[in-house]
């Protein structure tokens, strides 16, 4: 619960220290007092976002401090253990806006985002402005507020992650199918280019061979020409050079034994002898096998042709070719690849799609069975709030056929209906019902789903707006009960609410050296008779007034 408040350089507010007690504390005072002021700076100390605006004039930066106490098995203290921030008896929560727009946040001394502030102000306080009940117009307010009740926060949580893993089953099988659709658009095409490139047999190296052969054979004359010269000038019946070298050799030989200074003379001419009838030997042989071949010759330049086109076809040279036909190769062995992934998509889809419909129903049925059971409980709590002939019908409207209408809280709709007069057929609570009765309706939800193991404060602001009379008092007898179970605030404007509160707060607007402030004080018994008449009577106050207020009082202790 909320143990102390304060509050420094807020709106209107200079310097306010507040202690709260259990049960339930009313504040009150006239109109532009800054009631709500306070409420205000509580919910920028549960992670409402924060303007310099809110900065007192002349001032630099506002800070909000408040200190909360739970018991040790508190949602709140797992949520301190999961943030590996300091667990102790008092929790101690603490905002600074500051002028030039920077805000920081401090829980327990350990700075934390806005975004974590808010999380855990959610395990702390549930507050509801003035115009909370006009939610309950909203279908997904009626339906939240019917899992509530149902306490169907597990299945809730479990249906919705089955809607997560469906949705992300959907969108993977469906990219995966726009995928292989692109990628069958263009796979004739390439099995066509993998076949004309399959079919030339391309080699490594062919390129270069074949041109050199094309050159060899369209030159056999003159290669001809040329080696038979070269055999004449070797071994010719005129000019003999292998003769010459060997009439050479032996005179060099027959001298080296004179003296062995010739010896390495000697050898070369042996070693030109020897390679000189190698050479001999190698031309006769080339000669003889030298013959013309116009068929070869004229396979290989169709060949050339058809490489030099499949070059041009896909602007590359060779080694692009066979690149590219190993690329084909790869891209058609993907598509099958993809084709086996596209259908495990789909079985992961028809899977999640199974899972989410099996949970899905389940939650269904829970709501089913507990709807009647939420109105006969709204019936029995407005009844006493000035409404004895009010009916209230939940209707669920469930669509599992229909997948459009599938959300992460099922595929189930509630619309709340009611008849306020006997007599009258029941209609949607958004097209007949007033502000008043939808206050109370808001306010009878409040009782009936404030469990204080989910949250320990409970503060209202002015929800008890378009009411007066006996039905005042009830609202304010239903709230006083309220804080029986737990920690209720409510900021309000009416005697009879205000005259049920077990600690009564007063907002007043004060004039301090020209600048007006906000102070907020605690009543006690005689103060607070003198504001409950004036909250009854208004600027004069008579003994009539005090003794309606003293009447309210001690009524509420009965």
């Amino acid at each position: 619960m909320l143990l102390n408040l304060q509050v420094r350089d807020f709106a209107l507010i200079d310097a306010v220290s507040i202690d709260f007690a259990a049960g339930l504390t009313v504040l009150t005072g006239e109109t532009g007092a800054g009631k709500s002021i306070l409420v205000d700076a509580i919910a920028l100390l549960l992670g409402d976002k924060g303007h310099a605006e809110d900065i007192r004039h002349g001032a630099e930066q506002a800070e909000i401090t408040a200190e909360f106490g739970f018991s040790p098995e508190h949602p709140a203290r797992r949520w301190l253990r999961e943030q590996e921030i300091e667990d102790e008896d008092v929790c101690l929560l603490r905002r600074i806006i500051q002028r030039n727009g920077r805000s920081r946040a401090f829980i327990n001394g350990c700075s934390v985002t806005n975004g974590q502030l808010r999380e855990f102000g959610e395990t702390l306080v549930e507050l509801l402005g003035q115009h909370a009940h006009q939610s309950l117009l909203q279908p997904e307010r009626q339906l939240f507020l019917l899992d509530r009740f149902a306490g169907l926060e597990t299945t809730l949580s479990a249906v919705a992650d089955r809607y997560r893993q469906w949705r992300q089953a959907a969108q993977r099988y469906a990219a995966l199918q726009e995928q292989q659709g692109r990628q069958h658009e263009q796979e004739d095409w390439q099995r066509f280019l993998l076949t004309e490139l399959e079919a030339a047999d391309l080699q490594a190296d062919e390129w270069e061979n074949l041109r050199a052969e094309e050159q060899r054979l369209g030159a056999v004359e003159k290669l001809r020409e040329d080696v038979l010269a070269a055999l004449a000038r070797l071994d010719g019946e005129d000019s003999a050079a292998s003769r010459t070298i060997a009439e050479a050799q032996r005179h060099v030989h027959a001298a080296r034994a004179h003296d062995s200074r010739l010896t390495d003379c000697d050898e070369l001419l042996n070693s030109a002898m020897i390679q000189t009838e190698e050479a001999i030997t190698g031309l006769r042989a080339y000669a003889t096998d030298l013959e013309a071949d116009p068929e070869r010759l004229e396979s290989i330049a169709q060949r050339l042709q058809l490489l030099q086109d499949l070059q041009r076809k896909h602007h590359c040279d060779m080694a692009g070719l066979l690149a590219k036909r190993e690329s084909l190769r790869r891209e058609l062995l993907s598509s099958e690849d993809l084709d086996a992934a596209r259908r495990a998509a789909e079985r992961e889809l028809v899977q999640a799609r199974a899972a989410y419909v099996e949970d899905c129903a389940a939650l269904s049925d829970a709501r089913q069975r507990q709807q009647d059971a939420l109105a006969q409980a709204i019936i029995a709590q407005i009844q006493q709030l000035g409404m004895p002939h009010a009916a209230i019908e939940l209707r669920l409207y469930s669509h599992p056929e229909v997948e459009k209408q599938w959300r992460d809280t099922g595929w189930d709709q509630v619309e709340i209906w009611i008849t306020a007069n006997p007599g009258h057929p029941a209609q949607p609570l958004a097209r007949v019902a007033s502000g008043g009765e939808l206050s109370r309706i808001g306010l009878a939800l409040q009782v009936i789903l404030a469990a204080p193991e989910r949250i320990d404060t409970l503060i209202f602001d002015e929800v008890d707006v378009g009411i007066g009379g006996a039905v005042a008092e009830r609202v304010g007898r239903l709230l006083r009960r309220l804080g029986a179970r737990q920690q209720v605030l409510c900021v309000t404007h009416l005697a009879q609410v205000a005259a049920q509160g077990h600690q009564h707060l007063r907002v007043e607007k004060q004039v301090v050296d020209g600048q007006t402030l906000s102070k907020v004080r605690t009543l006690g018994d005689s103060d607070r008779r003198q504001e409950i008449a004036r909250m009854l009577g208004g600027i004069e106050i008579n003994d009539a007034l005090t003794q309606a207020a003293a009447a309210l009082l001690a009524g509420a202790e009965s």
